[in-house]
């Protein structure tokens, strides 16, 4: 489990149901990897959806306050509330809600994604079967690119080069032509 994972989790049960930017800014964090984050935690179960209308969470000084909810909450599940309670509370800061709301901070944090390589040109040619394990790998960048189905499956357009390692190292009988 990352860093930012067990962040997330230790917040929230910690303030209680909580939505995705104030959650970033509580735990002073990129808005859209505390999204990516939680959107996975949903999809295995350890994040849920509040669906009530008004909600309760606690403050810094225990606080319970009750507000109607106008953003989309999340709060941990019972799976979501034993892994947190197995994380060893490490030494980060838990920014008291509303109070220490800092737009500019939150907005510099959003803004500093790592830099991410633009994709590049690339040929890849490999047997049938393993086209499975190419569009594992590949997801939805498979489907963007130009198919070519002969004696083998041949792939042609720009692919992130993280992800051209991934398969030279994970498919075998690949041909990876790149940097050409």
């Amino acid at each position: 489990m990352t860093d930012i994972e067990k962040k997330i989790l230790v917040t929230i049960d910690t303030i209680g149901p909580t939505f995705i930017s104030k959650l970033a800014n509580r735990i002073l964090e990129n808005q859209n990897e505390v999204r990516e984050c939680v959107r996975h935690f949903v999809k295995e179960k350890i994040l849920e959806r509040v669906e009530n209308i008004m909600v309760s969470y606690k403050t810094k000084d225990d606080n319970v306050v009750v507000k109607h909810r106008n953003h989309t909450y999340y709060q941990l599940t019972k799976k979501g509330k034993r892994l947190a309670k197995e994380i060893e509370v490490e030494d980060f800061e838990v920014r008291e809600a509303f109070k220490t709301y800092n737009k500019a901070l939150q907005n510099s944090l959003d803004n500093s994604k790592k830099e991410i390589e633009e994709p590049i040109y690339a040929v890849i040619d490999f047997p049938f079967s393993q086209e499975n394990n190419v569009k594992n790998i590949l997801k939805d960048t498979f489907n963007l690119l130009e198919k070519t189905y002969d004696k083998t499956v041949t792939l042609r357009g720009k692919v992130h080069k993280e992800k051209l390692e991934e398969l030279k190292n994970n498919i075998f009988n690949i041909v990876v032509l790149d940097n050409y």
